[in-house]
Parts: structure tokens; C-alpha cells; sequence
């Protein structure tokens, strides 16, 4: 009976100690996969906290610092990611970290495994194919993996690492698909960032040139900033400071630059007030166009009130200066309308917006010709402001002049003088 209880005892103890054993294992594993997790998290955590530096570094240098951390904390090395340009829309790397990949094998399979990473939107696993050659056996195991980087699923980068000694077994490609999803979240705020600081530097460009309702329609219709022509009727205003080279000549330089930055500001809302656009500054000439971009069917009624709007400045310009000793300052005023060439001419990378043809020609004839003070018109914007004579403020009468051939100019065009009230 002893002996009995004693073999019992024994089988308890043994079972005891090997359901203990059996326990130690599973605690050990659910350590490990804890540890894991834990691990995995810090790295997500750290590549998340670097989200916030997007908008101060460069690209380049914030995805290098990406793939850096994922370099060190997995002991990839080495790791590059290829997003997809949005102009092209071809895969471009833009970062890469660590050493080149020693393995030929590997480094020509990488293409084909991105193409293909790409098309499915599933990862791609590459192994060192030497393995298989007795000669190579001493060589360590290598794997290279593609994996997707996917936005409102589509495929807009590949995330390719490189690492030694081991492969990729299922649960690092579960995490490395975690990893790729904050990537995409930040190439998304990346574009996002660079969309709205190029946007900006357009309007701050087209806030030279447009009225702000013009400039809101060009960037709000991206299509309108090509380079190219298109015809179309406007009416086109030259406006001059008469003699000013020979005033500048008798005045300090600076002093010269800061009352031509002052006349600017103030003529430059004048314009814009009326749907204009200011197409260049000349020295101390201003070009300004109506009817484009934009027209809005009273381009010459519009040009004839901002000569008259930028005279009545100017006489207060002149009032307000005094004091400061700045001369006097008189404008000199020609208007033309007509069919012209209108665009961006320049390059991708700078365009300006411009006119192009004889009314053009003839409106700059016309201001040249102008007297101190004088607003000039041809007789197609007589033409086109007739029946609104009344409405313009400011206008007195207007006065034809003697018909006459302009310098360069086959035919002779009417002329007409727009008196002021008193």
C-alpha cells in the first residue's frame, strides 16, 4: 500500500513539474511577444514623433531620418523608399540609408521585385539565390524585401530593405506593414505641405500682377497656368512719369527708389480696383491690361476711370510729399483697345503673363505722344465708352484731337483727349 502512495507521488510531482515546464515555455512566449510588441511600438513611436519635423526639413532629410530609425531598430542594412511623382508618375527614390546591397543577385532582382510590389499592392520577398552554389555556401543569408505604400488604396511608393543573417518571417512583415502605413501618411502631409507652400508662392507671384477675384479663379482653374497664348480683345493702358530720369538725376538714389516704391504702391490698387492687371513695370512706366485673363465686358470704361482714379492720386501724391521735399510728379496717360495675344511666356519654372500685338503697339504710341498730366485714348475706346460717358468719374469732356500717323504706324488713328473736372 506504501509503495502504492509512493508511485502516485512520484506521477504527481512529475506531472507537476511538467505542466510547470510547459508553463515557463508559454510565460517565456508571451514575454517574447510582450518584448515584441513593446518593441515595435517604441519604433512607431518614434517614427510618428518625427511626423511633426515635416514641415522644417527638406524631404530628402526627413525621409532619410525615417529610414533611419527603421535601419537602426531592425538592423536593416539597408533601406530606400521610391514614392511616385505626381507630375510623371513614375517611381523616384527619394531617400535611402546604409550601405549599398553587397549581393548582386539581390540588387538585380530589386527592380522587377518593385514593378511587382507595385502592381499587386501585396509585399515582395527576395532570398540570396547563391545559396544553392557549394561554392558560396559560407556566404550569410540575405533577403530583400519590397514592401507597398499604399493612400486611398493605391500604390503611391515602395518601402525596399535589405538585411543579413535572417529573412522575413510573417510577423516582421506584419509590422513592416505598419511601418509603410505611417509612410504614407507621411508623404501624404509632405505633398500636402509642398502643395500649399507652392500655391502660396503662385499667389503671392499672381498678387503682383491680378486683383485678388482674378487671382483666386487662376489658382483656383490650375489649368490656366501653362505657358501659351490664347487671342483676345482688350483694352491696354501705358502710364509714364514725364522727365523723371531728369528728376532722379538731381535727387539722392535711395531717396529715388523709395518715392518710385510709394508711387507703385499707390497706382498698383488703383489698377486692381478695376479689374485690371498689371503686366509690367517699365522704370517708372506701369503696362496694365483689361480683359485678361479674365474679361468682365466693360474692360474700356475700366481702364479710361483708373487713368482718371491714378490722376486724382497723384495730385494727392504730390499734396502729401511736399513736406518731405520730393518733386512734383506729372503722369502722362495712353489708351488703345484691340485684339491681342495674351499668356504666360517664360518657362515652367518662371512665367509671366503678357500681351502681344499692334494694340499693344499702339496704346504705348499713344502714351508717348501724351503731354504732362494728359490722358490720351484712341478712337476705339471712344468707341467702346460712348454710351457709358456719363458714368465716368471725374470726366469733364472729351476732346478730339487732329488725326495723325503714329511713329511706326502705317495708318492714321483717332485721337482723343479726356479733359478732367476742375
Amino acid at each position: 500500500m506504501a509503495s502504492s502512495d509512493a508511485e502516485n507521488d512520484r506521477e504527481m510531482i512529475s506531472r507537476l513539474i511538467r505542466e510547470r515546464d510547459v508553463y515557463k515555455v508559454q510565460v517565456a512566449r508571451m514575454q517574447a511577444g510582450y518584448e515584441e510588441k513593446i518593441r515595435e511600438l517604441s519604433i512607431l513611436k518614434e517614427l510618428g514623433e518625427t511626423l511633426r519635423f515635416i514641415n522644417e526639413l527638406d524631404t530628402r532629410a526627413f525621409w532619410e531620418n525615417q529610414l533611419s530609425i527603421l535601419a537602426r531598430s531592425l538592423s536593416f542594412e539597408h533601406v530606400s523608399l521610391v514614392l511616385l511623382t505626381r507630375r510623371r508618375q513614375i517611381l523616384e527614390e527619394v531617400a535611402s540609408y546604409g550601405k549599398p546591397i553587397p549581393v548582386q543577385s539581390l540588387a538585380d532582382q530589386e527592380g522587377e521585385a518593385t514593378r511587382q510590389a507595385f502592381s499587386t499592392k501585396q509585399p515582395v520577398v527576395i532570398q540570396d539565390d547563391s545559396s544553392a552554389d557549394p561554392a558560396a555556401s559560407a556566404r550569410t543569408e540575405c533577403a530583400s524585401a519590397c514592401l507597398p505604400v499604399l493612400h486611398n488604396k493605391s500604390c503611391i511608393g515602395i518601402l525596399r530593405v535589405y538585411r543579413e543573417g535572417k529573412g522575413f518571417d510573417p510577423n516582421l512583415l506584419r509590422f513592416l506593414r505598419l511601418v509603410v502605413e505611417g509612410f504614407a501618411t507621411g508623404a501624404v502631409l509632405s505633398r500636402i505641405y509642398h502643395q500649399l507652400i507652392h500655391e502660396e508662392r503662385q499667389r503671392l507671384a499672381l498678387g503682383r500682377f491680378f486683383p485678388s477675384q482674378v487671382r483666386e479663379k487662376i489658382l483656383g482653374t490650375q489649368e490656366n497656368l501653362r505657358l501659351g497664348g490664347e487671342r483676345k480683345q482688350v483694352t491696354i493702358l501705358f502710364a509714364d512719369l514725364q522727365g523723371f530720369t531728369s528728376i532722379s538725376e538731381e535727387i539722392d538714389h535711395v531717396e529715388v527708389v523709395n518715392m518710385l516704391n510709394a508711387y507703385f504702391s499707390l497706382m498698383t490698387p488703383i489698377i486692381f480696383q478695376h479689374n485690371g492687371t498689371l503686366d509690367k513695370l517699365m522704370g517708372d512706366g506701369m503696362l496694365a491690361l483689361f480683359g485678361a485673363p479674365l474679361s468682365h465686358g466693360d474692360e474700356a470704361y475700366q481702364a479710361v476711370q483708373t487713368a482718371i482714379d491714378m490722376h486724382q492720386a497723384l495730385e494727392k501724391f504730390n499734396r502729401d510729399n511736399q513736406p518731405r521735399g520730393w518733386p512734383e510728379l506729372h503722369l502722362t496717360v495712353g489708351i488703345n483697345a484691340g485684339e491681342v495675344v495674351a499668356g504666360y511666356i517664360g518657362s515652367e519654372e518662371h512665367m509671366n503673363y503678357t500681351v502681344i500685338g499692334d494694340a499693344v503697339n499702339v496704346a504705348q504710341r499713344i502714351q508717348s505722344i501724351a503731354g504732362s498730366d494728359q490722358i490720351l485714348i484712341s478712337g476705339a475706346v471712344r468707341d467702346l465708352i460712348l454710351d457709358r460717358l456719363g458714368d465716368v468719374e471725374g470726366l469733364k469732356r472729351l476732346n478730339q484731337l487732329p488725326v495723325r500717323k503714329l511713329k511706326g504706324m502705317e495708318k492714321e488713328i483717332d485721337i482723343y483727349e479726356i479733359h478732367l473736372d476742375a
